[in-house]
């Protein structure tokens, strides 16, 4: 009967041992007010034991008095608790983990003091995308309270230009014509492309793009391919003007 007690007390002793080795089992709850807390890493520095929350945030992990655990989670900041006696009694511990802040770039706001003119802020804006003549921002001439009237159909766009224009240059036969029989009583209705010239001026298609007076007209029907007609019957005008001073350069070339 001795020997009996003596072996039940020492199997007592040696898993009250195994248990002191292996540390404690405590259940633990991870909150947070907005995001989920599914799938947090729960990590025993001092055992290397690790286990991860469920969709309630619950968990359940051995420890020992001063072990540290590591909470942390992709969309949180990670966090480190000692583990004290009074955690050991009460086998229950609750955790809270605050969300990351994204924090975003620096933009620089540049101050242009812009004054609501076309003509003076496109002299004062250093970093300007679009290079414009100085005379292409003069618009003087341009009545922008009349209608503008679009004569061109899909068919007359894939017409080629006439080159009767090069011998007369007041010819206006092609693409972007019409005509209306002449009456005391009506006048022919102008095209798109004698809008333009008209607006624009022959000053600015002769000084600012340096085209022959004669050629004005066979220039803004070789534009046309950049579809200015179409802006300019949008009132995008200085989207037209853009392209004639960069289809300027080509032609000049061919001519030459």
């Amino acid at each position: 009967m001795s020997n009996q007690l003596t072996f039940i007390i020492f199997f007592f002793a040696v898993q009250q041992f195994h248990a002191q080795d292996n540390g404690i089992e405590i259940t633990g709850k991870i909150i947070n007010d907005s995001l989920s807390v599914k799938n947090i890493h729960v990590i025993n520095k001092n055992s290397n034991k690790a286990t991860v929350s469920n969709q309630y945030g619950e968990f359940k992990i051995p420890v020992r008095v001063n072990d540290i655990l590591v909470f942390s989670g992709i969309q949180f900041y990670s966090k480190e608790v000692r583990i004290t006696q009074q955690l050991i009694k009460s086998k229950k511990i609750t955790i809270e983990l605050f969300q990351k802040i994204n924090e975003l770039e620096e933009v620089e706001i540049k101050a242009h003091n812009l004054s609501g003119s076309l003509v003076n802020d496109a002299k004062n804006v250093k970093d300007s995308v679009s290079k414009i003549a100085p005379l292409a921002l003069d618009f003087s001439m341009i009545d922008f309270s009349k209608p503008v009237i679009n004569d061109i159909d899909e068919i007359d766009r894939l017409k080629p230009p006439d080159i009767s224009r090069l011998i007369n240059p007041h010819f206006q036969k092609g693409i972007g014509a019409s005509f209306t029989i002449d009456s005391p009583k009506k006048k022919r209705t102008l095209t798109i492309p004698e809008k333009i010239r008209t607006d624009f001026g022959n000053d600015f298609f002769t000084k600012t793009l340096k085209i022959p007076l004669e050629q004005i007209g066979f220039f803004i029907d070789y534009c046309n391919s950049e579809g200015i007609n179409d802006l300019y019957i949008k009132n995008r005008k200085m989207e037209v003007i853009d392209i004639l001073i960069k289809e300027s350069i080509t032609y000049r070339k061919l001519e030459k």
